[in-house]
């Protein structure tokens, strides 16, 4: 019985390949979940049956919760599609000498996002910054005189 767990488990995994749906991980996992218990107790279909049930239940609430928090990352991501030229505010340091890296944090439309300096300069917070580009979700900025 174990087998037919694990090629379940595997065909749902290639299916997720091919269409990039997540959703089918959480059968996937289960499944392979149960080839395990299915190997280890091959005669007792009730602890395979539980074994889907529990790690579908597990599997389906980390899988949700990993996709929720990649949507909210996607989401002030694209509010920053439009965002240079624009104004903001600094609200911890950037600069070389506060930190290693020269990151620090600005509010663009009432979120925080990390920020460097262009020219590599200290700017305080609660200056005015005029962001120039974005690599990924690190605003590149400059004071504004």
């Amino acid at each position: 019985m174990y087998i037919v767990w694990a090629f379940l488990g595997i065909i749902l995994i290639l299916w997720d390949l091919y269409q990039k749906n997540c959703y089918k991980l959480i059968f996937a996992s289960s499944f392979l979940f149960c080839a395990i218990i299915a190997y280890k107790f091959p005669d007792n279909i009730l602890y395979q049956a539980i074994a889907l049930i529990v790690f579908g239940a597990v599997s389906n609430i980390l899988i949700k919760r990993i996709l929720k928090n990649e949507n909210l990352e996607l989401k002030k991501l694209n509010k920053l599609i439009d965002c240079e030229g624009k104004e903001a505010i600094v609200t911890k340091d950037i600069g070389k000498t506060i930190s290693i890296d020269g990151i620090g944090f600005i509010r663009y439309n009432n979120e925080l996002y990390q920020a460097k300096s262009i020219d590599d300069k200290e700017i305080k917070a609660g200056q005015k910054v005029k962001i120039i580009s974005r690599e990924n979700i690190i605003l590149n900025v400059e004071a504004v005189k």
